[in-house]
């Protein structure tokens, strides 16, 4: 067998270790839900349970080549099975690793002057009540799907 033909091979297998080397540094990613620090920085912690005036935040740790360029999806669904945001953030990795984050504020529905009026209480949020789900997505790869449960009073 000619040199230059076991030369080819092992160049190719090695270009597909290293490919697989770096998928495997973002298939590793960290990926959590949170709440807003008084900076409006995102926690370092993870949690589960929102009130619907929090800021929650999806955050993505990991590690990928620097200065490689991303997108970061996340698709905010309700507890009646609505998508109500569709959020997308394109990022640029530095080396070492790399902390991003996407975030979703929910809303009072609007009303108008009379209906506004007529209600005893502002119960335009308690739709928000429940589970709610939200699927992250790098680079178009689904990556990781979380619950967490929110409360309106």
């Amino acid at each position: 067998m000619p040199s230059h033909f076991c030369s080819q091979k092992l160049l190719a297998l090695a270009c597909t270790f290293l490919t697989l080397l770096l998928l495997s540094n973002a298939a590793h990613a960290e990926i959590y839900l949170t709440r807003e620090k008084d900076n409006g920085m995102p926690m370092n912690q993870e949690v589960k349970t929102f009130l619907c005036s929090d800021k929650i935040f999806g955050v993505i740790t990991g590690k990928w080549p620097g200065g490689s360029e991303h997108l970061l999806e996340a698709y905010w669904t309700d507890p009646q099975g609505k998508q109500r945001e569709h959020t997308r953030y394109k990022f640029i990795a530095r080396d070492g690793e790399t902390r991003t984050w996407v975030w979703l504020l929910l809303h009072r529905a609007e009303a108008d002057i009379l209906e506004r009026l007529m209600m005893q209480e502002d119960d335009s949020l308690r739709e928000f009540n429940g589970q709610w789900r939200v699927d992250f997505y790098l680079d178009g790869k689904k990556k990781s799907q979380l619950t967490f449960n929110v409360t309106c009073e």
